[in-house]
């Protein structure tokens, strides 16, 4: 038999004693003429039972780690990993087939490499039937030969299975060796670790000559990245993160370099991705002030916030790619890195297929940002509309707030009523319209027994466009012309519809309360299913005709940490009230939290029929507070601003879930002076963590920090925490 014939053999033969044969001595290639056409070939020839599926998407997955207890989920892992040496052992064939002109020691190597592949196929297959499974148990899949059999040289050979599922098998190999070694069952254990050895030399063989063929001009790492085409990429060069294994790497000859590049490389593989970005601007952008480079360098700062709140897979456009060493620290904290992609470099998306659009909030410049990649979503972002801007405007809220709080409210929502214990409607804020109404709205909030007032700009954000006044007093010249300022700047807003007839308010005055503690509830709505049956309360349904295609989900609630100024600072990830008062925790914490319940339950509807009607989606959140009134009993006022984008407290969300239980722990907002008057054993205080990941002491930071850094987003754990308090 010569080297031909026998590729020929496990290419098309239709047994697995034609893939498996033992070829002996090998001769040179004889006549070539009226060999089988391989140019494209769907699929190598199998035997009845073991075709290959091209249909399967995720369907051939195997067991978990933690269901190999169980000898017949052993058996089907080996199955899965059969598959795979079996697939490996037809593309070395293919490609002696397809390039008879490669070099001779090129194709020696292969035949050596696919002599050992064969081995491992039986290896596999014979520890799997003493596990009960028999080859063809399970569907095969044929991903393996999907992204390789296009292969045009041996370089496209080398780069997507030696470099790319042969490293990947340098983690899945050991890391199964290692659970079965754990799990008492030497046997697999041992067959595993002699294919992890093998599969050293094959990874080296594919890097000797993948460094013969790139470009001598190019890195190892830049050559590999330009090798594959979408979808293949570095990513499926590599394992689970936690089963990533350097050592192997080294011993097969790869760069350090390369082996940091591919171990923080992401880009989504199966499902379609959702895209996401951060935007400090949006109330800015709707008063017509623009991005200011001020709102531009925060972007930098913050937009790592969406890595917490992203999946893996997602993508996160950002302003500037952050460093590989900084990717890896997301990493070791354990973050599930997404696929991070330049603004300005969002077009090279336009031929992948998309999820969804998720960015911090919906204004017509994030639809700019989106409509060069709107073709390649599956599911097209919701359309602007002018309603969309008044649901930013603190006086759309303080309506809200006033309708909810009334009798024909009451007796409208009769399945949510309001609590005894919710704030009245004489702490419903007065909208301004223009400088006489100040003084008129001071003195009706004296008349209520109010000593302080608290001004806010209709379109304000984060404590800006604020100043308190003392009610029962005329106003000074400082306040004046501090409101003159103001209505003379909010007056001629850019985003006015010349086709709004409606008077639109500069602001509004609330009278200001004894603040105790500052919350926040926050949800997410997105459209449901063809088939989803939204399920609202009764009351949302009477209140508005809701549409059928969308659902809101809530997400939780948070404690923000708030400042006297009333800027946002923080937000507690765990034992939220472990600093305040006993009354103040029995008040929201009694019967497992159940004013907390009755808050986002009073909301939930009343908002449901509100964004609805407005054709919302995306996350939102409200804030509320705890306070005390004047004659010292704990209230709560439900509705104090209304965000309709994603907040921090939805990124705090999802940190809650990598505290370590009973561990007190903030994410913090800094200062690039705070964070420089931190001590630096606080700075450089290693994460510490409990079995499972979840983190129990130390700091997790969500930024890199330069000269032109003006905050620096932290997580503060355990020791680590600051002295309780914003």
């Amino acid at each position: 038999m010569n080297v031909t014939e026998f590729a020929e053999q496990i290419v098309f033969g239709k047994t697995l004693e034609d893939k498996l044969v033992a070829p002996g001595r090998l001769t040179l290639d004889g006549d070539v003429r009226n060999r089988p056409d391989v140019r494209s070939l769907v699929s190598p020839g199998r035997p009845v039972g073991l075709q290959m599926r091209h249909d399967l998407i995720g369907a051939s997955s195997p067991p978990s780690d933690d269901q190999l207890e169980n000898e017949r989920a052993r058996g089907q892992l080996l199955h899965f990993l059969a598959n795979h040496e079996l697939l490996a052992t037809e593309l070395m064939a293919l490609v002696l087939l397809k390039f008879p002109e490669a070099p001779h020691a090129f194709r020696q190597g292969i035949l050596v490499t696919l002599q050992e592949e064969q081995n491992h196929t039986r290896m596999y297959m014979k520890r799997m039937r003493e596990c009960g499974i028999e080859f063809g148990a399970y569907p095969l899949g044929g991903r393996f030969w999907r992204v390789v059999e296009p292969m045009q040289s041996p370089m496209d050979f080398v780069s997507r299975l030696s470099l790319t599922f042969e490293q990947a098998n340098l983690d899945y190999s050991l890391h199964f060796a290692n659970v079965f070694g754990r799990l008492g069952d030497s046997k697999t254990a041992g067959l595993l670790q002699k294919i992890y050895e093998d599969e050293i030399g094959h990874v080296q063989h594919g890097l000797r000559w993948f460094r013969q063929w790139k470009n001598p001009e190019q890195s190892d790492w830049e050559a590999y990245q330009d090798s594959l085409d979408y979808p293949m990429s570095p990513q499926r060069g590599r394992g689970p993160r936690a089963a990533f294994n350097r050592e192997g790497r080294v011993l097969a000859g790869l760069t350090d370099d390369f082996i940091d590049s591919i171990e923080v490389f992401r880009q989504s593989n199966a499902r379609p991705p959702t895209v996401r970005w951060f935007d400090p601007s949006a109330e800015s952008e709707l008063t017509g002030e623009g991005e200011s480079h001020l709102l531009d360098q925060l972007g930098k700062d913050l937009e790592l916030v969406m890595v917490p709140v992203a999946r893996q897979g997602d993508i996160v456009l950002v302003r500037e790619i952050p460093s590989r060493d900084f990717r890896k620290q997301l990493i070791d904290v354990g973050f599930d890195l997404p696929e991070f992609v330049a603004l300005d470099s969002r077009l090279a998306l336009e031929h992948r297929k998309l999820g969804e659009f998720a960015p911090w909030a919906w204004t017509p410049n994030n639809h700019r940002v989106a409509e060069p990649l709107v073709q390649s979503v599956l599911r097209s972002p919701p359309e602007w509309s002018n309603e969309h801007t008044v649901l930013f405007r603190k006086s759309w809220s303080v309506n809200c707030l006033g309708r909810w709080l009334s009798q024909g409210d009451q007796n409208q929502c009769k399945e949510t009523p309001t609590p005894d214990w919710f704030s009245k409607s004489d702490c419903v804020a007065i909208e301004i319209f223009e400088l006489a109404d100040v003084q008129e709205a001071l003195d009706e909030i004296r008349s209520r027994g109010f000593e302080k007032a608290v001004f806010k700009l209709d379109l304000g954000a984060s404590g800006r466009g604020q100043r308190r006044f003392v009610t029962g007093r005329q106003l000074d010249k400082s306040d004046e012309a501090w409101l003159r300022s103001v209505f003379k700047s909010s007056t001629h807003s850019a985003l006015a519809s010349p086709e709004d007839s409606v008077q639109r308010a500069i602001g509004v005055l609330e009278p200001e309360l004894e603040r105790v503690v500052d919350l926040s509830f926050l949800w997410d709505v997105r459209f449901a299913n063809s088939n989803f049956t939204e399920t609202l309360e009764p009351c949302a349904r009477a209140c508005e005709d809701v549409p059928r295609n969308r659902s809101t989900k809530f997400l939780g609630w948070t404690r923000s940490l708030v400042t006297v100024g009333r800027k946002y600072v923080g937000t507690r990830l765990s034992k939220p009230f472990f600093d305040c008062a006993p009354d103040v925790r029995r008040f929201l914490l009694a019967d497992r939290g159940e004013k907390l319940r009755a808050i986002s339950n009073w909301l939930e509807p009343r908002l449901a029929a509100e964004l609805s009607s407005r054709n919302f989606t995306g996350g939102f959140g409200v804030d509320a507070f705890l306070y005390r009134g004047i004659d010292g009993q704990l209230l709560v006022k439900p509705v104090v601003e209304f965000n309709p984008r994603m907040t921090m407290g939805h990124v705090a969300l999802a940190m809650q879930k990598k505290v370590a239980p009973g561990v007190v722990a903030e994410f913090r907002v800094l200062t690039k002076l705070e964070w420089n008057q931190l001590p630096d054993s606080t700075k450089r205080a290693p994460l510490e963590t409990i079995q499972d990941g979840r983190w129990s002491s130390g700091i997790v930071r969500l930024s890199e920090i330069n000269e032109s850094t003006k905050l620096v987003p932290v997580v503060l754990i355990g020791n680590q925490m600051p002295t309780p308090g914003p």
